[in-house]
């Protein structure tokens, strides 16, 4: 057999493959369960985050903070500065969301200073790591409704 047919039989399987591949539609967007969610964000062995958090129809109905810790000086329950304001940052940028669509607006988390309203303590500069937050959200809706 000569090389021309060898051509036309590869551009012929060419156009049938390409001819038969399905069309591709656009992704629909993620949809989640309705129920409580809950996520952690661990550093090493330390769960420095722990969220709970409840969805109807993707809509953040509720959310709190079950654990929020960096270290011995710095947990939920902080009333003295410089933790107090950087607990209240956290608070707020978890509170953006309540109403929300957790499907459009997560991704807000990642520009706290836009969400953000409380002053960042002047002496540490101190200012909350969003990106544990938006981990432990993640960490909840991969795992799944915790409860309904």
């Amino acid at each position: 057999m000569n090389k021309s047919f060898f051509s036309l039989l590869t551009a012929l399987l060419a156009l049938l493959f390409l001819g038969c591949s399905p069309e591709k539609t656009p992704e629909e967007p993620q949809t989640y369960e309705d129920g409580q969610y809950r996520g952690v964000f661990i550093d090493g062995s330390d769960i420095q985050v722990n969220i709970q958090f409840t969805l109807e129809n993707d809509h953040v109905t509720e959310a709190s903070f079950r654990h929020l810790r960096r270290d011995e000086d710095y947990n939920i329950d902080a009333e003295e500065e410089p933790w107090a304001s950087v607990i209240q940052q956290y608070h707020e940028a978890l509170n953006h969301l309540v109403g929300k669509d957790i499907t459009e607006h997560l991704e807000d988390l990642y520009t706290p200073e836009a969400i953000v309203t409380t002053e960042v303590d002047g002496y540490t500069s101190a200012t909350i790591r969003s990106n544990k937050l938006i981990s432990a959200i993640r960490d909840g809706l991969n795992r799944g409704v915790y409860s309904y």
